[in-house]
């Protein structure tokens, strides 16, 4: 499955990378099942990439992750995460902290896989 990512300094393309599948920016046009690797904006907002992302392709994202950084918005850490399930009604494969850790990792490959 593909994964496309949402990713402002690097950390979900880094994450994306990590996951051994093939990836590409929300940016990029797509037409084709995938996992969103996306990002906190602000305190705790859907960024406006994101949102533009989902509105077109909702019907083609079948979970999302999304990274925050629990030193710096700690008060908001992926928030995001929650507005998306409520506003699109898709499922949170994880919330993690900048690039992920090695369990993040595995675990949202064994969700892909569940998938």
């Amino acid at each position: 499955m593909l994964v496309v990512y949402d990713s402002r300094f690097g950390a979900g393309k880094a994450f994306a990378e990590k996951l051994g599948r093939p990836s590409q920016s929300v940016s990029e046009p797509l037409n084709e099942e995938c996992v969103l690797i996306t990002r906190n904006e602000g305190f705790g907002q859907i960024t406006q990439i994101t949102r533009a992302f989902l509105d077109e392709h909702k019907d083609l994202v079948r979970g999302f992750v999304v990274n925050g950084s629990m030193e710096r918005h700690a008060e908001s850490y992926c928030f995001a995460a929650d507005k998306i399930e409520k506003e699109y009604g898709l499922t949170c494969l994880r919330k993690i902290n900048g690039q992920g850790t090695d369990e993040d990792i595995e675990a949202v490959k064994a969700a892909i896989e569940n998938l």
